[in-house]
């Protein structure tokens, strides 16, 4: 086997985006839009226009607009941005810009953040004006669902630890540290991607997420404006408990007098 060595470690998702889709194929993006789309039907305002943040290579978009939403998208990773692209065609408007900057023309009935994403906003400060930004762009009674990798799950399941896999096409090993002051996992993610000819091509990419206690994300998204503020255990609409992996959090902007 032939494996040629491209340049150091690169910015999340820079190499990861041209296997993301096969990477993350057992993901229920189907019932994910099932639970967000009950959220909506029980708040107070009528959804058809959704910005989706950090979109990645617009799989959810793509379920929202086969279910006749208006949609618009928004990632920091043009080569993301471009799959995305490829799988919604030239209509949706696909946004490059990183959080908290949201340069999205509003208001929009809601906002989405899925899949971790707001994980990887490892300063509180980028939290609360993340969140701000989103209250701005929301019309009231909108709505703003995002989920997080939990405490529970960076510190012990991922913790400090590493495996991998071979996907065929490509391989993979991950690495883990987390260090338990700052509540930062940092990830080291060695990737071997086989070109046409039979030979590998190896990539790595670093990424850092922190996990957030619920208090002090609860605290964040009502400092921002928000009144309605709800979690959930992974898309299911139960309570979240001390072996949650992935929250899920729905905001609600309040409804003018």
């Amino acid at each position: 086997m032939t494996v040629t060595t491209a340049e150091e470690a690169a910015q999340p998702y820079e190499h990861l985006a041209q296997v993301y889709d096969r990477w993350t194929a057992e993901n229920d993006y189907e019932s994910w839009c099932d639970f967000v789309e009950e959220q909506w039907r029980a708040g107070p305002l009528p959804v058809r226009e959704v910005l989706e943040v950090c979109c990645g290579t617009g799989t959810v978009l793509r379920h929202l607009a086969d279910r006749g939403y208006s949609v618009t998208g928004l990632d920091r990773s043009s080569r993301m941005l471009d799959q995305a692209r490829e799988k919604l065609g030239a209509e949706p408007p696909l946004i490059r810009a990183e959080l908290p900057d949201l340069p999205a023309e509003g208001p929009f009935d809601a906002v989405l953040c899925l899949f971790d994403s707001v994980n990887y906003l490892c300063d509180e400060a980028q939290v609360r004006e993340t969140m701000r930004a989103v209250h701005r762009v929301l019309r009231p009674g909108g709505t703003f669902v995002f989920d997080v990798n939990s405490r529970h799950k960076l510190g012990e399941v991922f913790g400090s630890s590493h495996y991998g896999d071979d996907l065929g096409d490509f391989a993979y090993v991950w690495r883990n540290r987390f260090d338990p002051d700052t509540f930062r996992c940092d990830f080291l993610i060695t990737l071997f991607v086989r070109s046409a000819d039979g030979t590998y091509t190896r990539f790595e990419e670093r990424h850092t997420q922190r996990a957030y206690e619920r208090e002090h994300l609860r605290s964040l998204a009502r400092d921002a404006g928000f009144t309605g503020v709800e979690v959930y255990d992974d898309y299911r609409p139960r309570p979240v408990g001390p072996r949650t992996l992935r929250e899920t959090w729905v905001l609600t902007k309040a409804v003018e007098a």
